[in-house]
């Protein structure tokens, strides 16, 4: 009880001092960037919403080759209409972007999605598993797979994405030495205390939203330590990190009268995602983010290596993941 009430006074610290806490980060989130990203290739989950919008811009504006993921395909086109006419109008070299369709909620849409890419792209330098859901109103919804909706959306599809495309990374992982697959995880990962493999989808327990979105945070930092520690001899990297907490809208499914005081008094205390992206594209981009030699380094939202929960650090629960993960997904432990 108390452990629980430690981390949980822990989380409520990040969200009231984090703007205190990134007080030495830029403002800009492009700024984080340092250099030119001209020949890299970077996939961008959930890049037409919250800070995968500035993720994939702040990249594009670098140079990378941007392939924005998405499932409105409608919308990335607009965005990449819109930072193409920014650039003409400043003289500058158009961004090179792509859109992909990716649907999260349907691994049929994953395995798809990968295929394509492996078929049509010459590399990949950098996978940001970025997409991801929050549903606050505590309904208990399944994939169209079947699966608890936080567990695949934010593990089970981004962990498969990541596999399938470990081939394509690792050749250019070994071309570079510098390929790297983020995961954008979250603090909340603290609040669940180990995983359950045996009902992974709260099937037979009680189910609460917060508590299934930890538990596939956690999935999350605990899938990264098992992949780091694979990848790391082929040139590529596997991190996590904390994003902070941002204004976005999460609270879609809450009322109004709930969804209008969230955005005037967490507008004051919450990062926007100009900010929230940052950590992101210090963990793609950054030297220092891989120069240490953590195994699946983790950053919170001031762009800091930090420890995670020390659920996340048991080595023996990520290997038991990573067994399960694989299991589950039907793809053979030959990384």
């Amino acid at each position: 009880m108390f452990a629980h009430a430690r981390r949980l006074l822990d989380v409520v610290d990040d969200v009231l001092l984090q703007r205190y806490h990134c007080r030495a980060l830029p403002s800009r989130a492009d700024n984080i960037i340092h250099g030119d990203l001209t020949g890299k290739t970077i996939i961008v989950t959930g890049s037409t919403s919250g800070i995968g919008i500035t993720t994939a811009r702040a990249l594009a504006m670098r140079g990378a080759r941007v392939i924005l993921a998405c499932r409105t395909l409608y919308k990335a086109h607009d965005l990449v209409d819109e930072w193409t006419a920014q650039c003409v109008a400043f003289g500058k070299k158009k961004p090179d972007c792509r859109v992909m369709a990716l649907d999260l909620g349907e691994l049929a849409s994953v395995r798809a999605f990968a295929a394509e890419f492996i078929s049509s792209e010459a590399r990949l330098d950098v996978l940001i598993n970025n997409a991801g859901i929050f549903d606050m109103s505590g309904a208990y919804v399944r994939s169209k797979d079947g699966r608890e909706q936080h567990l695949q959306s934010n593990f089970l599809a981004p962990a498969l994405l990541s596999l399938l495309l470990l081939k394509k990374m690792s050749a250019s992982g070994a071309e570079t030495g510098d390929a790297r697959v983020v995961f954008v995880s979250s603090k909340l990962h603290e609040l669940c205390p180990g995983l359950d493999l045996d009902d992974m989808d709260f099937s037979s327990r009680a189910y609460g939203s917060q508590a299934a979105y930890a538990s596939s945070k956690l999935a999350e930092v605990l899938f990264v330590r098992a992949l780091d520690k694979r990848v790391r001899s082929k040139g590529v990297r596997a991190l996590a990190l904390h994003p902070g907490n941002i204004v976005t809208g999460v609270v879609r499914t809450l009322p109004k009268i709930i969804q209008f005081a969230y955005r005037v008094i967490m507008g004051r205390i919450l990062l926007t995602p100009e900010q929230g992206a940052r950590c992101s594209l210090y963990c793609a981009t950054r030297a220092e983010a891989v120069a240490s030699d953590a195994v699946g380094p983790y950053f919170t939202s001031d762009c800091l290596e930090k420890l995670p929960s020390a659920f996340a650090l048991d080595d023996a629960a990520s290997e038991k993941l990573w067994s399960w993960t694989l299991s589950e997904l039907r793809i053979h432990d030959d990384i």
